[in-house]
């Protein structure tokens, strides 16, 4: 890997996490507040023309938000965990095949209030480089801040790299290695109560999929899971019919976009009740698009004025 790192359009906004597939296997055996520097430095990095020369800041309070703690607890646990990120090291191969052991982190400064910490070109490579050479996933950085089990990061992530196929297969073997289990869950009762069903309910209930699996046997034997990975669906937005339909809040926009909102002005009955409201100077005498424009702004500032009938009355239109 070159020391020069090319510079790539920013696609996504603050609030993603996108990483490099990769760094699953880069995440082995990591605390949960290590990873969760991880996860709050990926859009820095990503959003900025970041190199090794480049302080990446985490603050106590972005922390404390994230662990729900105190922040001077979550000062101390964050600089613990950068400490432990300074020792961390991982292995890619490079492009003529050979395996390259690099650190993760190659300073830190802790200051009042915040680390900062300098990533090597590499890491800075995984949370930053996404093409068909470097396969990557993201996901809205709520859901998996969310999350509180360490197994269950790493559980979400693998469901939202194979989402689009709904779910994978793997090994119980190569599910250990892909999250860094301890010898201990060698029986599979240990591996599944803490690093399959526990992430799974963690995932169901806090995060945008949900989750399922499947023993897959070799006669009487477990030999792997089958995952199944679905979207969940989006709640509706409801009116609500039990209030009185003239009162001022019955007439907020809540549920309704910009383009529903339009279709709405664009109605005949709308328009002859309260065209009086647009004066013929504004941008509403002169055009359609000025008049649905003024009449969509009037709705979202001062929803109250329109109150000959409810709102809903026009959304069969």
């Amino acid at each position: 890997m070159s020391n020069e790192l090319a510079v790539f359009d920013a696609k996504y906004p603050e609030n993603w996490v996108v990483m490099q597939n990769k760094i699953t296997q880069a995440f082995r055996e990591m605390s949960i507040d290590e990873k969760r520097i991880i996860i709050l430095a990926s859009p820095l990095v990503r959003l900025s023309k970041a190199t090794e020369q480049t302080p990446i800041e985490v603050t106590a309070s972005q922390f404390a938000d994230l662990s729900e703690i105190d922040t001077h607890s979550a000062y101390k646990q964050l600089k613990a965990a950068s400490k432990k990120l300074m020792k961390r090291t991982f292995i890619y191969e490079d492009k003529d095949g050979d395996d390259t052991e690099v650190q993760w982190v190659i300073r830190s400064k802790y200051a009042n209030g915040y680390v900062s910490m300098y990533f090597t070109d590499e890491v800075i490579h995984l949370l930053k480089v996404f093409d068909s050479l470097n396969p990557y996933t993201k996901y809205l950085k709520e859901d998996i801040l969310s999350l509180k089990l360490t197994y269950s990061i790493d559980l979400y992530h693998l469901a939202k790299k194979y989402q689009g196929m709904g779910g994978f297969t793997m090994s119980l073997d190569d599910y250990r290695k892909e999250l860094g289990t301890p010898k201990s869950y060698a029986r599979i009762n240990n591996l599944k109560d803490n690093a399959v069903d526990a992430p799974i309910k963690e995932i169901n209930e806090n995060t945008d999929i949900n989750l399922s699996y499947e023993n897959i046997k070799r006669g009487r034997q477990v030999v792997g899971f089958k995952f199944t990975v679905k979207n969940k669906p989006k709640p509706k937005q409801v009116l609500d019919s039990k209030r009185d339909p003239y009162t001022a809040d019955m007439f907020t926009i809540d549920g309704l976009n910009d383009k529903q909102l339009g279709r709405i002005v664009r109605n005949p009955a709308f328009i002859a009740e309260y065209n009086h409201l647009v004066s013929p100077t504004s941008p509403a005498g002169q055009s359609q698009q000025g008049w649905d424009f003024e009449m969509v702004k009037r709705l979202k500032e001062d929803a109250s004025q329109f109150g000959k009938r409810p709102i809903k009355d026009y959304l069969k239109y």
